[in-house]
């Protein structure tokens, strides 16, 4: 009996033995890849930075005494030169959507405007809207927007298709299902796609052609464009892209140009992935394609704006939800 006891005493000891080995392996990896990241990846490290500084990204914290935070989006269109390499410098804005973001209310509202909107640019008479950024940066088309729509924009974010390409291949691609096909070639603007209807995944140059694409409409185009977001966003939630982060960080962060402070910017990211899709709205500008321009329902896209950017928040910032219930 007392070797019985004895035995089973040893195996115990084994089994406990080989169990603190594997945690303290366990620790060890989590040790060593964590202190890889941080010396390898600047955006790790501004990230390091940023969770000291705004306690964990608390939007609270990276903005103080505001309930909300409207941002105007653009991505930059590209030129290429007569050797087909590209260039940012007076490109037109791509893409144009203004985001709000209620802290109190833990919901976000997305506008999208088509790019070819007929618009009166200040001091630069009648354009398209998407001209705004060529003439003047993201400063003249915010200013473009809050003159003509009333819409209260606090900050701007600028990006490059470069980092759309990087951050969507680093993901391993996104899954889209095509509803119809899609065929078009620019070869000046190197841009080729060509997908039947059905799920894809898309890598970083097939992706920016689905939002790119312009052979249909522009409102076909910026339903693509939310369709991706919303399915991106459903790519976050995958464990296995939180390895690939300090890459996709570094990519996005070369690619971008901002009046955020980057501790912001991973704020609004962290509170946008805590808000569930029942509580993000994406809607496009009331409008009717004309040949040249397309025009907007003046009154109907002021209604609009007061709803999504006007209507009034709570006056109290929810405090931030814990880590297990964030979807």
């Amino acid at each position: 009996m007392e070797k019985v006891r004895h035995k089973s005493t040893k195996r115990r000891s084994l089994f406990w033995r080989v169990v603190l080995f594997l945690l303290m392996l366990s620790a060890l990896s989590v040790g060593t890849l964590s202190g890889y990241f941080y010396a390898s990846s600047k955006a790790v490290r501004k990230t390091v930075g940023a969770l000291w500084q705004y306690r964990g990204l608390d939007v609270a914290q990276a903005f103080p005494g505001q309930s909300s935070v409207t941002l105007l989006l653009l991505g930059s269109d590209e030129n290429r030169d007569n050797k087909k390499r590209i260039y940012t410098k007076h490109t037109r804005s791509d893409t144009i959507m203004i985001a709000h973001f209620d802290f109190a209310n833990r919901r976000i509202s997305v506008l999208s405007i088509p790019r070819d909107t007929r618009v009166r640019i200040p001091n630069h008479g009648v354009h398209k809207i998407n001209a705004a950024m060529a003439i003047g940066g993201p400063e003249l088309t915010a200013d473009t927007l809050r003159e003509w729509l009333g819409v209260p924009i606090d900050h701007h974010v600028v990006i490059y298709y470069n980092a759309f390409r990087r951050a969507v291949d680093l993901l391993g691609g996104v899954y889209i299902h095509v509803d119809k096909p899609l065929h078009y070639d620019d070869n000046w603007g190197d841009l080729h796609v060509h997908l039947e209807p059905g799920w894809h995944r898309l890598n970083g140059e097939q992706a920016l052609g689905y939002v790119r694409i312009r052979n249909d409409s522009d409102l076909a185009r910026i339903e693509r464009q939310q369709k991706f977001l919303a399915a991106l966003k459903e790519h976050f939630r995958h464990p296995s892209t939180y390895l690939k982060l300090p890459q996709i960080l570094d990519a996005v962060d070369e690619n971008l140009k901002t009046s955020l402070s980057y501790g912001q910017m991973l704020a609004l990211a962290w509170f946008a992935k805590s808000v569930p899709s029942t509580h993000i709205e994406m809607v496009t500008l009331p409008c009717r394609p004309g040949r040249s321009y397309v025009y907007a329902d003046e009154e109907e896209a002021r209604r609009l704006v007061d709803r999504l950017f006007h209507s009034a928040p709570s006056r109290v910032i929810s405090p931030p939800l814990p880590v297990s219930t964030i979807q």
